[in-house]
Formats: structure tokens, C-alpha cells, sequence
């Protein structure tokens, strides 16, 4: 800059000229709207020498005193000493007299922010970090990842707030092919039109190995250390906190422990990330005063959700990866395609425990026999409590679904009956006719939901027994009891047959399908008008539970992800409810499905079979 622009421009305190002005004259986005960060090398040290020349012309020096200039009377006493400088084209900036002792932890953070300079997208930066005498190298990290990442993505959002995938692959193979599942409607904003995500994802240990020396291993543990998480750009600059200190501002850790492992989507310590946005495309995302974020955290909340879904969907590329799929649908899991012959796989391994404990050679051994049926029973009854314990989390986690989905009706109820006893209190009413028959509708209401609890966690219904068609009626009435009387009515088709089941196991299916089936009146017209018909079906020794609502119905996307964990449709709810009710006809050798006819006057029906469960 010339003596002047310094004059008229960076003397003049909250008088930004880049107000308007999107670029510099070489064409690099324009960082600082306030006018006020200058004021930030006070924090630093007491003195601040400028030196700055234009191309082609004499430069000039300024030094100024923070100390000095807070002791003025007036802004306008304190004289700034400015004067000639010869220098070659650009500005040096030199502050003296710190504030504090410079330390080895100052020079890691100072090193990492001018990394995020060095990484500007379409920008060659050359940083030189010199601190007494001892010079750290200032490199672009973006090479080094890129070639040991093990899995990348990009991601644009278009202009209705949709993202799609540009790119993806995962050890050097495209997986773009694969489908990708939607991201949720409600979590669309087309204000985000134009915002880029860049993904990586490492894991450390295999990274490193990559790597020949102790000394290189090493350096990239500390580079994936600090890089770790999803930093966002503004016009090319990282705005702070977002990605930095391991900040894990997208909730990716949180994400990652509720898919677990067999999913393959990464947490934030596995992935290094851009956002991309611009001043120009996404004005509404302004960056607060302090330079600490953005002011509408509800924005940085939608952004979060496009990080989510991306993480998530290179999930679902790295499970194509592993299972050998390059294009069309993948399972939710590394572990389904086995899914259905898990149960196969089981019966197989006790028959060949069995069959090994009968071996020839072990009769003529007394003792290795008595040693290997011992050995074989262990390993058997671990089998079976593997089993069981799956199927009693499968029972508890349909109680906890049911708890969250109903607990928010139950607030006007517990509303109602907390006035009423404090007017009673207070003698402002006395119990009329009105106020019992109030009491009297959300005390059933409680009971019903406490009830829920009297179902599914009592031990003797978690153990398998015969089951008369009064106790399936009865089981399904307290169920649905569960939904709001006011606004849902409900019908139950008493069943012909008993069958021979775990009674949790058919109560959890219930409770999964009911859930459903009031989330998708709620989010319907008729949600204050909804029906919902329970009806059972015996087919020899196959038992069929169907659930009918008249809700807001089932559309291709969903349909393609609803039975996939954490892909729920509706925004109070768990994503779990399908595929634990799935899970749980599995263990019958059945399954769960949409009904391709719902019976007449209701929009969707999910029906479960159940095999070999007749009298």
C-alpha cells in the first residue's frame, strides 16, 4: 500500500473500505468487514512497525505505540511517526515489545494457522516461520493427505439444498456409482446453494505404515493430529473455531458411536474436512465481530447437517468398497449380506461342535473327551448368550423408542393435571363435573404410558411361551393406548390363533410399528384426524402382525432407506424403530414389509411375519 491508502485507510479505526468490494486488485478474496482487526496486534505487543511499497514506487515506515496512544488525551494529540522507506514491492509487519514470552507452544499454533493459509483452494502461498534463528517449514498439508487418505469425497450443494456427490473413492477406485441415500427434508436450506464439502478420511495406524521412516511416520501423526475434523472457509480464509483443537462442531463423534463399526462411517478424529462457502453466495452466514464464528447459529446448524450426510454417505462408499459393490444399492452394514444367514451359520457351528464331540479318536480317550464336550457345551452356550443378549437389547431399545416418541404428547397431559392441582390448591375452583372429567382423560393418558413399562421389561414375558389370542389382543390395545385418543383413533382385529413365542419379542414389533405409525399421522393432514388398525394373521404355522395408518404414506426414497439404521424419516425419532422390528422377525426367520395394498381408507400398512410360531 502507499502512504496515503496507509493514511486514509488503516489509521481510520472501524472504516473498512472492503465494505462492498468482494476482491483485492490481484484478484484474492477480501478478508475483514469491520475495520477493528488491527487493534488486534495490541493484544500481542506494545509496538507495531509497518513497512509497505507499491510496485514502482518509495515506500514509507509508520510506527505506532499502543501505550503511548492509549495515554492521550485524544486520539487526534497522538502523533504517528510515518516517514520514507526504500523496499521492494509488498509490507512488512513487525510487533515489539510482547506481551508475554514467546513459547514453543506459541510457535505450533502460530505454524498451524499459516498452514490454513498455505491451503487457501487456488492460492500458492510461501510462508517462512523464523523464530530465533530457527526456521519451521510452512507447508501445504493438502499433497501429503490427499496421498495417504485412504477414502475421499465431494460434495456440492444445489440450488433446492440437495447435495450431490461429485466425486468419491475410496483406495483409489470410484465409487460414485454407488446410491447415495437423500438427505432428509428438513435438513434441506437453499440458502446453502453453492457450499462445497471436501472429505478424507485416514486411518492413522494404516496411513502410517505407509510411510518408511520413524521420522516421516511420526511427522504424520502429529499432521492428521492437528488436521483432524472439518474446517470451514469463508472466501478461501478458515473461520475459527469451526475444525480447530479437534473441534467437533458437526456432532461426527456422536454420529459415528450411535452407527457403530459395522456401518464404516468415520467420527471426526478419522476424517480431515473442508466447508467452502462464500461472502457472495451465502450472505446470511456472517461472521460475528470477535471473529469467533458465525452470528446465526441456526445456519451453522443446516451446515452441520450437510457434513453429517456426507460422512455418512462415505460410509456408504467405503461399505460398497468392502463388500465388492461399485455401483446400484449398499447394505447399511458390512455385516447384512450375512444377515440372513446368520442364524444358518449358528445351527451349522453347534452341529459341528456337536458332531466333533463324538469323534472316534475322543471314545478311545476318556479324558481329552470329557475335556472337548466340556469345551463344546461352553462354546455352544456362548453361542445362545450371544443370541440372547442381541435379543434382549433388541425388547429394552424398543421400550426407550417407545419412551422418546410418546413422551412429548404426554407434556400437555402432565401440563393439564399439574393447573388443575394447583388451582385445587389455591381454591380458585372447585372439582366440578369439567375439571374430573379433565383429570380424569390425561390421568389415562399417564396410565397408559407407565403401563408400556409393565410390558416389555417384565422377565417372564422375555422368556418364549404360548401366547392365547385374548393376550395378544390385550398386549396390542395397551399399545396403541399409547397414542393420542383426541387425535388418533384406533381399531385392533382380535386374532384367530395363539402362538408360541417371546412375548417382548411381539410387543416390541408392536410398539415399533405403532410408533410409526403415529409419527406418520402427525406428520400428515390427518393428524388430527388419524386412524390406525391392528389386525392379525395366522397362515398355518406363520403368524402376521400388520399396523395401518392413514398418514403421510411411504415415498421411493424413504422406502429405500427406512429399514437402514438412523435413516428415519420423521425428526422426533430414533431411526431405529424399523430395523429393530426387522431385526426381531429375523430371529422368527421372517421379515418386515409394506404391504402393497393397504386395506381400504388407510394409506400405509406394515406387516411383520413371523415363521413356525403356531400352537
Amino acid at each position: 500500500m502507499s502512504e496515503a491508502e496507509f493514511t486514509s485507510r488503516w489509521l481510520v479505526i472501524g472504516g473498512s473500505h472492503k465494505r462492498g468490494v468482494t476482491q483485492t486488485e490481484g484478484g484474492r478474496p477480501l478478508i475483514g468487514e469491520k475495520g477493528l482487526g488491527r487493534l488486534a496486534t495490541f493484544a500481542l505487543g506494545d509496538t507495531i512497525r509497518i513497512e509497505s511499497a507499491r510496485r514502482n514506487q518509495t515506500g514509507f515506515e509508520a510506527e505506532i505505540n499502543w501505550e503511548a496512544l492509549r495515554s492521550a488525551d485524544a486520539l487526534e494529540d497522538y502523533e504517528v511517526l510515518l516517514g520514507p522507506k526504500r523496499r521492494q514491492q509488498g509490507t512488512l509487519v513487525e510487533i515489539r515489545d510482547l506481551s508475554t514470552e514467546w513459547t514453543d507452544e506459541h510457535t505450533s499454533f502460530f505454524t498451524t494457522h499459516a498452514q490454513f493459509l498455505a491451503s487457501v483452494p487456488g492460492e500458492r502461498f510461501e510462508i517462512i516461520l523464523d523464530v530465533n534463528g530457527r526456521r519451521y517449514p510452512v507447508d501445504d498439508p493438502a499433497a501429503t493427505l490427499s496421498r495417504l487418505s485412504e477414502a475421499e469425497m465431494v460434495v456440492t450443494v444445489l440450488s433446492d439444498g440437495t447435495p450431490q456427490v461429485d466425486a468419491c473413492s475410496v483406495n483409489g477406485k470410484d465409487q460414485t456409482g454407488i446410491v447415495f441415500r437423500p438427505l432428509k427434508e428438513q435438513h434441506k436450506d437453499s440458502r446453502l446453494a453453492g457450499l462445497r464439502i471436501s472429505l478424507r478420511f485416514f486411518r492413522r495406524d494404516e496411513a502410517a505404515r505407509r510411510l518408511k521412516g520413524v521420522l516421516q511416520r511420526n511427522e504424520l501423526v502429529d499432521l492428521l493430529e492437528r488436521y483432524q475434523g472439518i474446517r470451514v472457509f469463508r472466501d478461501g480464509i478458515n473461520v475459527p473455531p469451526y475444525g480447530l483443537n479437534r473441534d467437533d462442531w458437526a456432532g461426527l463423534e456422536k454420529q459415528r458411536t450411535a452407527t457403530g463399526g459395522p456401518t464404516m462411517v468415520p467420527g471426526n478424529s478419522q476424517i480431515t474436512g473442508e466447508v467452502h462457502i462464500t461472502r457472495s453466495k451465502h450472505p446470511h452466514l456472517v461472521i460475528t465481530a470477535g471473529r469467533s464464528g458465525f452470528a446465526d447459529q441456526r445456519a451453522v446448524l443446516r451446515m452441520a447437517h450437510c457434513v453429517r450426510w456426507a460422512v455418512r454417505e462415505l460410509g456408504s462408499a467405503r461399505r460398497g468398497a468392502a463388500l465388492g459393490i461399485a455401483s446400484g444399492e449398499v447394505p447399511g452394514r458390512v455385516d447384512e449380506k450375512q444377515t440372513a444367514t446368520s442364524d444358518d451359520s449358528d445351527s451349522a457351528a453347534r452341529a459341528a461342535l456337536r458332531e466333533a464331540a463324538k469323534s472316534a479318536a475322543l471314545n478311545r480317550d476318556p479324558t481329552l473327551r470329557g475335556v472337548v464336550v466340556k469345551a463344546t457345551a461352553a462354546a455352544i452356550s456362548a453361542l445362545d448368550q450371544n443370541e440372547d443378549t442381541l435379543r434382549l437389547y433388541a425388547q429394552l431399545a424398543s421400550t426407550g423408542i417407545a419412551a422418546t416418541s410418546f413422551a412429548h404428547e404426554l407434556r400437555t397431559d402432565f401440563d393439564v393435571i399439574s393447573e388443575a392441582i394447583d388451582e385445587l390448591k389455591r381454591g380458585a375452583r372447585r372439582p366440578d363435573k369439567e375439571l374430573i372429567q379433565i383429570l380424569n382423560s390425561s390421568w389415562l393418558r399417564v396410565r397408559a404410558f407407565a403401563a408400556l413399562f409393565a410390558i416389555i421389561p417384565v422377565k417372564i414375558r422375555r422368556q418364549r411361551k404360548q401366547v392365547s389370542p385374548s393376550e395378544v389382543e390385550r398386549s396390542a390395545r395397551a399399545i396403541l393406548a399409547l397414542a393420542p385418543p383426541d387425535k388418533v383413533g384406533v381399531e385392533v382385529l382380535r386374532p384367530t390363533r395363539g402362538v408360541k413365542l417371546v412375548p417382548a419379542e411381539l410387543d416390541s414389533i408392536l410398539i415399533n410399528l405403532v410408533s410409526n405409525a403415529v409419527k406418520a399421522i402427525g406428520a400428515s393432514r390427518q393428524r388430527d384426524s388419524g386412524r390406525i388398525l391392528v389386525r392379525f394373521e395366522s397362515r398355518g404355522d406363520d403368524f402376521g402382525v400388520a399396523v395401518a395408518d392413514n398418514g403421510c404414506g411411504v415415498s421411493p426414497k424413504v422406502a429405500a432407506v427406512m429399514f437402514h439404521p438412523l435413516e428415519g424419516q420423521f425428526t422426533d425419532g430414533t431411526g431405529m424403530g424399523l430395523p429393530i422390528a426387522a431385526f426381531i422377525a429375523g430371529r422368527y426367520n421372517g421379515q418386515v414389509s409394506v404391504s402393497p395394498q393397504p386395506p381400504q381408507g388407510y394409506t400405509t400398512e406394515f406387516s411383520a411375519w413371523l415363521r413356525d410360531v403356531g400352537e
